[in-house]
């Protein structure tokens, strides 16, 4: 009998973000995407009052292409973007397709999706991802992210 529990590791990809807060007060992302065959640099800068794209840049450090690095650029296109339900659609339309770069899309938007993260609390004054947001009691991070959030989750699905 064949045992198919055995495994061999054929490949890996890794995203990794961080998010840092400028002096200025916006929300520094560094992200990364990680392959064998690639490794894609972004970094996004966000105004948090208006949850705007205001920079981001790409740098394509390893390649499968000579002509890989031509897309970079279009990070730039991101640039006046707010943090806001459809985001995904313009980015996709941005960045992705025919004349952009799978991997850029794929690397943007969880990097907006954990900026999204990051800002949730922001309005009402807890700052850059909270330590005082985060520790409060389910019920009350529930009451400030809920319309922020609705749909984008069971937890969060209308009912």
């Amino acid at each position: 009998m064949e045992n198919i529990n055995i495994k061999h590791l054929v490949s890996k990809r890794d995203i990794g973000i961080e998010a840092f807060e400028l002096e200025n007060g916006n929300l520094m992302l560094e992200a990364t995407f990680l392959d064998p065959y690639h490794l894609i640099r972004l970094n996004m800068h966000i105004e948090p009052k208006s949850k705007t794209i205001v920079s981001a840049s790409s740098e394509y450090a390893s390649h499968p292409h000579r002509d890989c690095p031509v897309v970079a650029i279009k990070a730039s296109l991101l640039v006046g973007l707010k943090i806001e339900r459809g985001i995904v659609k313009h980015v996709t339309q941005l960045i992705g397709g025919h004349e952009g770069c799978v991997h850029l899309r794929e690397l943007a938007l969880e990097t907006i999706n954990f900026a999204a993260t990051v800002l949730i609390g922001y309005d009402e004054g807890f700052g850059l991802m909270s330590r005082s947001f985060n520790v409060l009691d389910e019920n009350q991070r529930y009451e400030i992210s809920k319309n922020l959030l609705k749909n984008t989750c069971y937890i969060y699905r209308e009912k």
